[in-house]
């Protein structure tokens, strides 16, 4: 018999204050609040505590009347709301281990709030009540109204907020004072956080009430559809299944399930999920999803295993526990609490995006899989790290001790009492610690400020699920290049066995999305419309990749793998590889999965899946030089097609390059792109005491730049050159770089821009020859041949969006004019476009431009997202050339003026017809 029942108001304060989890702003739940009898609010904050979707202080407070910041207030919609979806976004103001962290990519994501312009998102900033309105506005689509226009104190407020105010006081969700006021600037309260969210809830449809429970072992909710449960649930015996359901509350599995399994499949929970009972064989998580999970454990070891599609927002971890992340199932955060007993045993396996550890004294164990962030915060001292797996960034912040034979593409050394068993592909020191701090790598001090490269693991490592393509903050650079050299195949293959291999999944596609204006809710949209600025990483190595072992057993069957053999040859006749590494790529659900074998005396073997695959380059271990690749294939119905992987590498083009003073440059790489037959693929190949050699098939090629590893500086560059019948053109690749340019860029107010992204063109040629700059500071280098140049192009910090900007100038003998470049990004002024009909204009760009008095025309363009955009432009007369709305340009005719000492921020409020 199946026991579902209303539980008792005893039982229900029972199992909140064992599983509910609420706000970092207030982490112990209290049943019963000392200051809300009375309050005007006291209905819906003891119901929401109820639910456990918000609670009081630890000394039994509520505080009603305290401000909400932007960080507690998007952490409780996320809640409420159920979004679990994170976006890929950084802000220069939030790390990754923020207790907030997950939540501003969620709510970014959702698209109700976001960043400011400047690259921040202002947690600790306080919500006033017009951005309330705002956010609530979007959460619920709701449409544009003047009824705003009704309270005395908002004639004079943006039309981003008179809109949304008239729109929640028409649902009945916001309302105004007894005087007929709304105080759009003052704080929202946490009182009236609550109450608004409730009402708001309750337009969408979503209240609930209640505790249900199954306590009897059995299969619970329908075969097909869903079930929608608007309770909270408790778990309460082992060998239960959810299926096809909805949980609109909190869910409990409690400590009555013991050691035994519990599945939940296709089971969506929008509240808080705890995980108090469970053991070794497992809590299955199979095309779930997941907002919170916490893991928390009186006795014993819970094993946790993400199936399916299943994506978890976070998981906190307050007891010691295994996990396990099947392939294609998404773990955005996994944060080892404090809560952690010394001495505990954690075990990670699969693929994860950011691992916090703020636990002291724990043994972490990375047997088999990736992680693409792992960090340790500066309290988190005395652990051990026993890494099997690919990571690509490690930070550590506090005393660590990491052993094993995984790969480390990026080390940030942050503290003393580091040691490492074997050297990261790259290492530094971080920004909080001396230029000379010291990292014991393999019984060996050395200065975590010297770059390594360290060569390609040959040690088996253990394979890896692939993730998804939704994003990731990575909070340092890491490392990337392009692929070389497309080979041409021969007859000859050998097979050479190797171990399995089992892919590491990085994700490939990202949306770059534009910063919004000053206030706090407009979301951004439009991608760049430039050729995004190559990366920095100094490193020449795709993909982190590595040799895998066989998949272990687990509950959910793999696709089978066939059996692909090979050889390598040099066309010029070169010995062989005698011992290698082959790196290979395959891109599926929009990411790069990697994968890497041994190649010895020439030959490869390896076992794939069915697919498309590219090898990109081929690593020689006796030397530690390396190839890049550019060879397709693909397995279909256990066949490689071509059926023989027998490549041929082309002939070597030696070429030099040094600066215009005759120094060459010791150790870099060059980043180079095909360009014709329009194939866009990138390669690079490294330098050596100014030198470099190519190996590339017939095409025509553009170096775009240069990492130059001493200076750890980046070039922007534009040579171009071909190879025809296996011969350049010219004849001879020599490179020169031209004379350092250095120049300063500001706002509007004379403060430096901290960071970003300059682009140049070239306008006195044909061909249209990019630039790119750094930013640091207010300073940036650029290296430019003679010519006529034009500033357009402004990206601020990590690209997230592009500011039209018209700055020329002229170099001649390497000096410019004006001398010294000086850029003053203009004033911005926000702008709204909306139907005559009344919809909103979605999204798409706007261009507008101005004649100057030589003749010339400066055009400026600027996203528009939810009927918004900003444009930053100096004095003048201005016509608006065009509309995109996403799928087409339309004509429209609109002129307006920036007068001299301009202040109005929403000069432009444009009507489409």
């Amino acid at each position: 018999m199946v026991i579902k029942k209303i539980l008792s108001k005893k039982a229900i304060v029972f199992m909140l204050i064992v599983c509910l989890t609420s706000l970092p702003l207030g982490t112990v739940f209290a049943s019963e609040v000392s200051d809300i009898q009375g309050s005007w609010a006291e209905a819906q904050i003891s119901k929401w505590m109820e639910k456990g979707l918000i609670s009081g202080y630890p000394d039994g407070g509520f505080k009603p009347d305290h401000s909400i910041t932007r960080a507690e207030l998007v952490a409780l919609i996320n809640k409420s709301f159920g979004f679990v979806e994170l976006g890929e976004r950084s802000f220069k103001d939030v790390k990754a281990s923020d207790w907030y962290y997950s939540s501003l990519l969620a709510a970014n994501a959702a698209g109700y709030i976001q960043g400011y312009s400047d690259g921040s998102f202002g947690p600790n900033k306080k919500v006033t009540r017009q951005e309330f309105a705002v956010i609530v506005s979007k959460l619920l689509a709701l449409p544009s109204s003047d009824s705003a226009n009704k309270f005395s104190d908002t004639s004079t407020s943006p039309l981003w907020s008179k809109i949304a105010i008239g729109s929640v006081y028409d649902k009945g969700i916001m309302s105004g004072y007894s005087d007929n006021t709304f105080h759009p600037e003052s704080f929202t309260t946490r009182a009236e956080a609550v109450v608004i969210l409730d009402r708001s809830l309750t337009i969408k449809g979503e209240s609930s009430i209640g505790t249900l429970s199954y306590d009897i072992a059995g299969t619970y909710g329908p075969a097909t559809g869903e079930e929608k449960v608007s309770q909270n649930v408790i778990i309460n015996s082992s060998d239960v299944t959810l299926q096809n359901m909805t949980i609109l509350g909190n869910l409990l599995l409690a400590e009555g399930i013991a050691e035994g399994e519990v599945f939940l499949k296709n089971v969506t929970v929008n509240g808080v999920t705890t995980v108090s009972g469970g053991g070794a064989h497992s809590v299955h998580f199979e095309n779930a999803r997941l907002t919170s999970v916490i893991i928390d454990k009186k006795t014993g070891i819970i094993r946790i295993v993400v199936e399916g599609s299943t994506v978890i927002s976070d998981i906190q971890v307050q007891s010691p526990a295994t996990i396990q992340s099947s392939s294609g199932a998404t773990i955005h955060t996994v944060t080892l609490s404090k809560a952690l007993p010394k001495d505990s045993q954690m075990s990670l396996l699969g693929s994860f995006k950011n691992v916090i550890v703020l636990a002291q004294n724990i043994n972490i164990g990375l047997p088999q899989g990736s992680v693409q962030n792992f960090s340790f915060n500066k309290d988190a001292s005395g652990n051990k790290l026993n890494n099997g797996a690919s990571i690509l960034s490690l930070i550590m912040n506090a005393s660590t001790n990491v052993v094993g034979n995984g790969t480390i593409d990026q080390a940030v050394i942050n503290a003393s009492g580091i040691t490492m068993e074997h050297a990261p592909r790259n290492l530094e020191a971080g920004k909080d610690v001396p230029s000379n701090v010291n990292v014991n790598i393999g019984g060996v001090n050395r200065p975590a400020a010297t770059p390594t490269q360290a060569p390609a693991v040959t040690t088996p490592i253990s394979p890896v699920s692939p993730g998804t393509s939704d994003g990731t903050v990575t909070p340092t650079a890491t490392p990337a290049a392009t692929p070389t050299a497309t080979p041409v195949a021969t007859p000859t293959a050998t097979p050479a066995a190797t171990p399995t291999a089992t892919p590491v999944a990085t994700p490939t596609a990202t949306t770059p999305t534009a910063a919004p204006t000053e206030t706090p809710t407009v979301t951004p949209s439009a991608t760049p419309d430039v050729t995004p600025l190559p990366t920095l990483s100094p490193i020449p190595t795709m993909v982190p990749t590595f040799t895998p072992e066989p998949t272990p057993p687990g509950p959910t069957p793999q696709p089978e793998q066939y059996n692909v053999n090979g050889t390598i040859i040099r066309a010029d006749g070169k010995e062989i590889f005698k011992e290698g590494i082959l790196y290979i790529s395959k891109v599926q659900d929009n990411m790069t999965i990697g994968y890497e074998t041994k190649l010895v005396d020439g030959k490869f073997s390896i076992n794939l899946y069915d697919g498309d695959y590219q090898i990109t380059k081929v690593s020689d271990l006796n030397s530690s030089d390396f190839i890049s690749l550019f060879y397709t294939f693909k397995i279909s119905d256990e066949k490689p097609i071509p059926s023989s992987l027998d490549i041929v590498i082309p002939e070597g083009h030696e070429g030099t390059i040094k600066y215009q003073d005759g120094t060459s440059i010791s150790n870099g790489s060059l980043s180079i792109l095909r360009i014709e037959p329009n194939l866009s693929v990138g390669f690079s190949a490294p330098i050596k005491d100014g030198k470099f050699t190519l190996y590339l098939p017939d095409g025509d090629y553009l170096i775009k730049n240069q990492n130059n590893y001493a200076t750890e500086e980046q070039i922007s560059l534009y040579y171009t050159f071909k190879i025809v019948n296996g011969l350049t053109e010219p004849s001879q690749i020599d490179i020169v770089i031209p004379s350092k340019i250095k120049g300063t860029i500001v706002n509007s107010e004379g403060v430096a821009v901290p960071s970003g992204t300059l682009m140049v063109h070239r306008t006195d040629t044909p061909e249209l020859s990019i630039y790119y700059a750094q930013i640091y500071g207010g300073n940036y280098s650029l290296f430019l041949p003679d010519g006529s140049y034009q500033a357009d192009g402004f990206y601020p910090v990590n690209m997230s969006s592009r500011i039209s900007i018209d700055y020329r100038f002229t170099v001649n003998n390497g000096k410019t004019t004006p001398n010294p470049l000086a850029i003053t990004i203009p004033k911005g002024y926000n702008g709204t476009i909306k139907n005559a009909d009344g919809r909103i204009f979605r999204y798409g760009s706007i261009t507008v431009y101005k004649n100057n008095e030589d003749g010339s025309q400066s055009f400026y363009t600027a996203p528009i997202f939810s009927g918004e955009f900003k444009l930053f432009l100096p004095e003048g007369t201005y016509q608006v050339n065009s509309l995109f709305n996403g799928e087409d340009q339309i004509p429209f005719n609109y002129t307006f003026t920036i007068a001299k000492g301009q202040s109005d921020p929403n000069l432009l409020n444009i009507l489409v017809p």
